[in-house]
């Protein structure tokens, strides 16, 4: 077993046994929340449960770098107008996914987790408002795993909690592939790492 795996299967333990079901979810859209359309959304529990669901673009407006960067990755414009699913069944079946299984593990509540939560969380928010949900069950907050990385670092520098500057240990093989649930499986790894090499240096303390 690498050390990264060992990491991961540490964190891992760790997160299943928390009073909250802190879910992976990763979401690809054409702007920011609020200017542009939720385009996919993809999440994973810390059992493995999986949630994809790709949508139907809901606004004219876009920020043309953002819609061509989705497009480059398999979220055509034409194809999710016809394919896509209605905004108001993808967010009302992640709402059900996301109770299901914290209720199903006895946990108080989900937790939305993500690489970017500022980025992720306000997306699901508002989308969950716009198509009339009287309720977010991830409640009024995201968990950031970047700001989670920076607890590592010798200097308070947010620059230093992209991938690219976390130790290799964290990172599994490959890279951001910006379909939803691959990212959300992806980090979910560097999530487990996060927790385990941050257990590790507690235990070495004491």
């Amino acid at each position: 077993m690498t050390n990264h795996e060992l990491l991961v299967a540490q964190g891992r333990e760790i997160v299943q046994n928390a009073p909250q079901a802190y879910i992976d979810l990763d979401v690809e859209a054409d702007g920011k929340a609020g200017y542009g359309s939720l385009l996919s959304i993809g999440g994973v529990s810390p059992w493995g449960d999986e949630f994809y669901a790709e949508l139907k673009p809901t606004s004219d407006k876009y920020i043309p770098s953002q819609r061509e960067f989705c497009e480059n990755h398999g979220l055509q414009r034409e194809r999710l107008l016809v394919e896509g699913e209605e905004p108001r069944k993808a967010l009302r079946d992640l709402a059900r996914w996301t109770i299901g299984i914290t209720k199903s593990h006895n946990k108080q509540s989900p937790v939305l987790t993500a690489f970017n939560a500022s980025f992720d969380y306000p997306w699901i928010d508002l989308a969950m408002l716009r198509v009339g949900m009287p309720k977010n069950p991830f409640g009024t907050a995201g968990y950031c795993i970047k700001s989670l990385a920076l607890a590592l670092k010798d200097t308070y520098d947010w620059r230093e909690t992209s991938k690219g500057n976390l130790p290799a240990e964290l990172v599994p093989e490959g890279d951001f592939t910006h379909n939803a649930l691959e990212d959300s499986r992806y980090q979910q790894q560097i999530h487990f790492a996060l927790v385990g090499k941050l257990a590790s240096r507690v235990l070495k303390l004491n």
